[in-house]
């Protein structure tokens, strides 16, 4: 039988759970990564955002008046989709982008943002509903990534966050001022039982073993660039900009690098990795999650 033919006449299991119950599938929430785009004539200002799909467009209007600066005064806006249609403003913005390309228009005041879906994601409970990821000018104030996002995530978010976490990191996270890493808590959700077991628990517990304020901030600048998942370049980048941040410095003044402060803590890390959570005999992602969890919990 050809594909096609096939495909066409199979029965959708959701659709008949839908029609049997009379009420619709609730479709799953996404995060989409948005690029929103204001074009003038002599200058270009943009911003990268992360958002849960379910938003409707009255808090997306919030969320754009933070990332860009303008919402100190009222003004008129409305969204159009991409042939100029007024949207409601309690519509979605997943049902206007539902797939990478797609495009809307948000109007406030005389100003123009164009805003593009450039990526989907799947999301769960721990995403933060609203991100800055990145972006490049501003109408006045220069762009201040850390600023933006705490006032998307609001202070009552932050405290809760970090309600669960080691009092070493708040204080860590404190010092540098960096507040990319109270979205990375968040999306840890910390407050989720760790699967791990007790031998594992109990290790997590003892760590880090050194006693030096130095290797002790090299730790946690380690796990948490591991908690990034990312790759080496990433690990890296993380972990020395933490530790020059926090004024950490060689012998000679200059900025220390990765294998510095990597050795810096070299015994914990080896007590990592025998865990599964370092070096390259790493546990799956999943698996190095729940260590991760169980070492940043308070």
């Amino acid at each position: 039988m050809p594909t096609n033919y096939a495909r066409d006449n199979v029965i959708s299991l959701a659709s008949a759970r839908e029609q049997r119950s009379g009420k619709p599938e609730l479709k799953p929430e996404l995060t989409l990564i948005l690029r929103a785009t204001n074009v003038q004539a002599d200058n270009e200002v943009y911003r990268q955002i992360g958002l849960n799909s379910a938003m409707p467009l009255e808090e997306l209007h919030n969320v754009l008046n933070i990332v860009f600066g303008v919402g100190g005064e009222q003004s008129p806006w409305r969204f159009e989709n991409q042939f100029h249609n007024p949207c409601p403003t309690e519509m979605q913005v997943g049902e206007l982008l539902a797939e990478s390309g797609d495009f809307l228009f948000y109007f406030w005041g005389l100003w123009q943002f164009n805003l593009q879906c450039v990526e989907i994601y799947p999301r769960d409970n721990g995403t933060p509903r609203a991100l800055c990821i990145g972006g490049s000018g501003g109408f006045g104030d220069d762009f201040d990534q850390a600023t933006i996002n705490a006032e998307l995530t609001g202070t009552d978010t932050i405290r809760d966050v970090l309600s669960g976490v080691r009092p070493e990191v708040i204080d860590l996270v404190d010092r540098t001022g960096v507040f990319d890493f109270i979205p990375l808590l968040q999306a840890l959700d910390l407050k989720k039982e760790p699967l791990i077991d007790a031998t594992r628990h109990h290790t997590c517990r003892t760590l880090p073993v050194e006693n030096s304020a130095e290797a002790s901030d090299a730790f946690w600048s380690c796990v948490l660039a591991l908690s990034c998942l990312g790759n080496e370049e990433l690990f890296t980048e993380v972990i020395e900009s933490t530790m020059s941040t926090l004024g950490w410095v060689a012998d000679d003044g200059s900025p220390l690098r990765a294998p510095e402060i990597t050795s810096a803590c070299e015994a914990s890390l080896k007590v990592l990795a025998e865990l599964g959570g370092y070096g390259s005999n790493q546990l799956a992602p999943v698996d190095r999650l729940d260590i991760y969890r169980e070492l940043l919990s308070f």
